[in-house]
């Protein structure tokens, strides 16, 4: 059996002679050293840890389940209003911050800090995570921010011209038939970039054959990416297509899928991943879906921990058929604050609205916005989808969509209301947006709006 190359560089990294099978005691026992090392670090040299973990025993004997039980959570709301207090090190000794705005919100942004040595270790997983996805002196398209050396695209660019591939950067990405020149032109074996970057591209009206000739692995990243977007994608793109978790919080790489697609593999070295109720914050079992917890172990600069990310997903360390024991996370399901409340009291999400919509071969991509619309003495509550289709407008698009908005639920109960419609427009392309924006509805119900749209379900 092929020996998981992101598992042999892992036993490695935890100090295992080379050729030594990795066992999930040994990396277990390694994890629980160096969180009790983190939980050192950041007692010593954080003001806000040292407040955070005020009072807190932490028994060393613990196994490591019952260790991070004891730990508070850390939330999104710390980073925003105590960042710098968070930090390890001394300010000259970060390398890059990473400023992360809150779409749809007036809330303060929240700044990662990286070292050097945060860097280095995220540019590892990049190389043989890699490895997963394609074999060396394969030519890469990476589709990802450029413009300055820390970017996520130059780093992870950079780690790959290293590791042996060949790859160069194109941002922004937005521009199918841009995208379409430059994979010929390149004669890109692998593309790296978000998913509805790479779907636009597969359902191309006129997909030039040289493109889908040179095309042979995808790698999904930065945003959710839905069943039906993935098929989509292998199919018009004769491809293999794989899926990689990661957020700046996460360190930029997290885990990435094997040839199996059957979830992404943890660089267990670096990060500690549990699953938690996004209600009561009880960690859940192996299998059962829920908010997906990080602990930084490596993290110099700015380490995490207990890190409530928003994701949905679960967990698995059942060995891969790829023959590899490191846990994997399967069955990510978007973020649980990308819903909106409807007038009836549901909760409409993203992932359903993906999952109904960009089924349709003919979309290349939507918008969703929530906004209220006057009529007479009241008030109407109106979901604006903006297609971006390969055939244009036309009534066949609009019921078909229509059709799908009509097998989710909530939606369902919806268009009988009086106070609530369905209004569709179509655009060449989606409004660009920041790398760091994750998509989501636009609620924008606080404000009136009076344009006059295409059509009403």
């Amino acid at each position: 059996m092929t020996v998981n190359p992101l598992e042999s560089w892992i036993s490695l990294e935890i100090g295992l002679p080379r050729k030594t099978v990795l066992a999930r005691n040994a990396l277990r026992r390694w994890q629980k050293n160096r969180l009790l090392k983190t939980i050192e670090l950041v007692r010593n040299n954080s003001p806000w840890y040292r407040k955070h973990l005020d009072g807190i025993e932490i028994p060393r004997t613990a196994h490591l389940p019952d260790l991070l039980r004891g730990l508070p959570f850390t939330a999104s709301s710390d980073i925003r209003n105590h960042g710098q207090e968070m930090l390890c090190c001394s300010q000259s000794d970060i390398r890059r911050v990473v400023t992360l705005q809150s779409s749809g919100t007036s809330a303060a942004p929240k700044r990662l800090f990286f070292t050097t040595e945060d860097l280095e270790k995220t540019s590892a997983f990049f190389h043989y995570g890699m490895r997963l996805v394609t074999a060396p002196n394969t030519r890469i398209l990476v589709l990802l921010p450029d413009a300055l050396e820390n970017d996520v695209g130059s780093l992870l660019m950079q780690s790959l011209n290293t590791a042996g591939f060949s790859a160069r950067t194109l941002w922004p990405a937005d521009e199918p038939e841009v995208l379409a020149k430059a994979i010929v032109q390149f004669r890109a074996d692998c593309l790296i970039g978000l998913p509805q970057h790479i779907l636009a591209l597969a359902r191309m009206p006129h997909l030039p054959a040289g493109a889908a000739r040179c095309v042979k692995n995808v790698l999904l990243c930065s945003d959710y990416a839905a069943t039906c977007v993935r098929h989509a994608i292998a199919e018009n793109l004769d491809c293999t297509v794989h899926r990689h978790y990661g957020s700046t919080e996460s360190g930029l790489g997290g885990a990435v899928e094997c040839s199996q697609g059957a979830g992404c593999h943890i660089r267990e070295n670096d990060l500690l991943v549990e699953v938690v109720d996004p209600v009561t914050g009880i960690p859940l079992p192996e299998d059962k879906e829920g908010e997906l917890v990080i602990t930084t172990l490596t993290r110099t600069g700015m380490p995490l921990l207990r890190y409530r990310t928003g994701d949905l997903g679960r967990l698995t360390s059942r060995r891969c058929a790829c023959g590899s024991i490191l846990a994997r996370i399967e069955r990510l399901e978007g973020r649980l604050n990308n819903r909106v409340r409807l007038p009836g009291g549901g909760w409409l999400w993203l992932s359903e609205l993906d999952r109904s919509l960009l089924k349709i071969p003919a979309l290349m991509a939507y918008q969703a916005e929530l906004t209220h619309a006057p009529i007479l003495n009241r008030r109407q509550t109106v979901l604006v989808i903006t297609l971006v289709s390969n055939g244009g407008a036309s009534q066949k698009l609009y019921e078909t969509v229509r059709g799908a908005l009509s097998e989710i639920p909530a939606l369902a109960s919806e268009v009988l209301r009086d106070d609530f419609a369905v209004i569709f427009k179509t655009a060449r392309k989606l409004k660009s947006r920041p790398h760091t924006h994750k998509r989501q509805i636009q609620d924008n119900r606080n404000r009136l709006h009076g344009s006059a749209y295409a059509k009403t379900a």
